[in-house]
């Protein structure tokens, strides 16, 4: 790893089930190899145990399903070099190729998402008045370890089980208020994403609980459309009960017309495709996931 002295390599093994201790019993040699064995804690306690058995002063958050690019690492040492206020950055990410219908609607969410940065990828950075207009994530992502040893004590979770905390915007956020986050596609790494229909059910059911933790907060992008779409789930559901097949009709007719709002938006044709087909599954699953983080945030602010 040019660039970086004193690396090691800290797999924090989270209450794995599939194998990974027999895999991480094998010597890799150089870098050392540092493993942390946990019973089942979440992301951000996964996350919050690595931080504590690092000893260098930089940190990579890299996840399982992600494969850094070499380059990037040799970008990042150049930048942490010669511009020493360009301390923390988040991974530009791209999909691995050949993916499914499920991969097409995630990339469609995530244009539309953070399209002021994806529409013309390109070195730039954002702070905190920015922060919910651009990616962020702990999938990839470099920062020094005192400063996120420190968002870990302020973490301020919604939820009393952390395992279904939001481990990357509440993680993130008061980064941002220290210093800029960059972001450039020079520091990049391909995500291998879920590819069946239910590891997507699945997946889409915790973004949904996790969004409600990091977003439903005064001040944020989505609070008041989170606050207008919970006052409207009510008469929603008594319409679609009512009305059937008005509510069926409704449902493709929405699903089309974002399909080609997201294609005018810059969507590639793929995507969008995958994105009309998913959205009546996606709204249920992820509905789903919401209305479980409103159960917990309730159920912490009951024990409180």
């Amino acid at each position: 790893l040019s660039g970086f002295d004193g690396v090691e390599i800290i797999v924090v093994d989270d209450g794995s089930t599939d194998g990974t201790e027999r895999v991480l019993d094998v010597d890799v040699g150089v870098p050392r190899l540092t493993v942390v064995r946990q019973a089942n804690a979440g992301r951000f306690g996964a996350r919050h145990a690595g931080l504590r058995a690092a000893t260098t002063d930089t940190i990579l958050f890299i996840d399982s399903r992600v494969h850094a690019h070499p380059e990037s690492l040799r970008f990042l040492a150049d930048q942490l070099r010669l511009h020493p206020d360009r301390q923390i950055w988040n991974g530009h990410v791209h999909t691995a190729t050949g993916s499914s219908v499920f991969t097409g609607f995630w990339d469609a969410v995530t244009f539309l998402a953070w399209r002021r940065y994806l529409r013309s990828p390109t070195l730039t950075s954002y702070g905190l008045d920015e922060y919910d207009y651009f990616p962020k994530g702990t999938t990839f992502f470099a920062a020094p370890r005192a400063w996120l040893l420190e968002a870990c004590e302020q973490f301020d979770s919604s939820f009393e089980d952390l395992r279904f905390a939001n481990d990357d915007t509440l993680l993130i956020r008061p980064l941002a208020a220290r210093s800029r986050i960059h972001l450039s596609p020079e520091f990049s790494c391909t995500y291998f994403p879920r590819d069946s229909a239910r590891r997507f059910v699945a997946h889409t059911v915790h973004r949904g609980t996790v969004f409600v933790d990091g977003y439903f907060r005064p001040g944020t992008r989505f609070y008041r459309p989170l606050i207008g779409l919970i006052a409207a789930s009510p008469l929603a559901a008594w319409l679609a009960i009512r009305h059937p097949q008005r509510a069926v009709g409704a449902v493709v007719a929405g699903s089309a017309a974002l399909a080609i709002t997201a294609r005018a938006v810059g969507v590639p044709a793929r995507n969008a495709r995958s994105l009309g087909a998913l959205a009546p599954l996606f709204g249920l699953t992820y509905g789903a996931g919401v209305v479980r983080g409103l159960v917990l945030r309730r159920s912490r602010r009951g024990t409180t």
